[in-house]
């Protein structure tokens, strides 16, 4: 809330007021500390057809290009259409979302009724974001940190991962087709996909575990206060203009 930074001093992990100080941290969880993710592998079958239903649609399949804020250092990455950053270098990375900052994106939502049920049924406490991520052959997302460590990411691989690889902090990961995995993405990470057919993920972002449920409550009621303050000074902002 002040602003203050937790030094943390770990390699790699981003430095931001959002950290929450003491919290365990480890680049890429091992698979007994999340015993949930045999339910959540489960039902890759289920939602991977439902994926491949929508996409066979003649309706917008949903999917939009990634794309960071603008920063000093994607500068040579801005989009052509002036919206924000690409977050390949090469190739090409688009996301259809279902939950983002508390917000869901309804029209998606109805789209995939089964993966909104596993998220809801299978997942801890999700962390109200959750989209599909995919990638295409011959693209490289540049390396990039997640904005706190009071997350952690899910992944569960549908399909497209032969010659994928994953790195996280100093770890390499080539994930499997149905291995679903929990890893930190405040730590610097970046992707190669050298495959030949597009990567398809459901990603799903969790409260970190060492986090009671009362701590949940406060820090989701800070980050809906903190979204709505933002979005009423941007409706704001003409007005500061004219009076400046």
């Amino acid at each position: 809330m002040n602003g203050r930074i937790w030094e943390h001093g770990i390699p790699l992990m981003c430095r931001s007021a959002e950290n929450v100080p003491g919290l365990r941290s480890m680049p890429v969880w091992p698979k007994e500390e999340s015993p949930w993710l045999a339910a959540v592998e489960a039902r890759q079958g289920e939602i991977l057809a439902e994926l491949m239903a929508v996409r066979k649609t003649s309706a917008p399949s949903g999917f939009q290009p990634y794309r960071d804020p603008i920063h000093p250092s994607g500068e040579t990455r801005r989009a052509a259409d002036g919206l924000g950053v690409e977050g390949v270098d090469k190739g090409m990375w688009n996301v259809l979302y279902l939950f983002l900052n508390h917000k869901q994106f309804e029209d998606n939502c109805i789209r995939f009724p089964k993966t909104v049920r596993a998220i809801e049924e299978a997942f801890p406490r999700h962390y109200s974001h959750a989209f599909f991520s995919a990638l295409t052959p011959g693209s490289h997302i540049v390396k990039h940190q997640g904005p706190s460590n009071r997350m952690l990411r899910v992944w569960l691989p549908l399909c497209g991962f032969d010659k994928f690889r994953l790195r996280v902090g100093e770890q390499i990961l080539e994930p499997k087709e149905g291995q679903a995995f929990v890893w930190d993405h405040s730590y610097e990470h970046e992707a190669w996909h050298e495959g030949s057919e597009t990567r398809l993920v459901l990603i799903v972002d969790i409260w970190h575990p060492d986090l009671s449920d009362a701590e949940v409550k406060f820090l989701r009621t800070l980050q809906s206060c903190r979204l709505r303050a933002g979005k009423a000074l941007a409706e704001l902002e003409p007005w500061w203009k004219w009076e400046a």
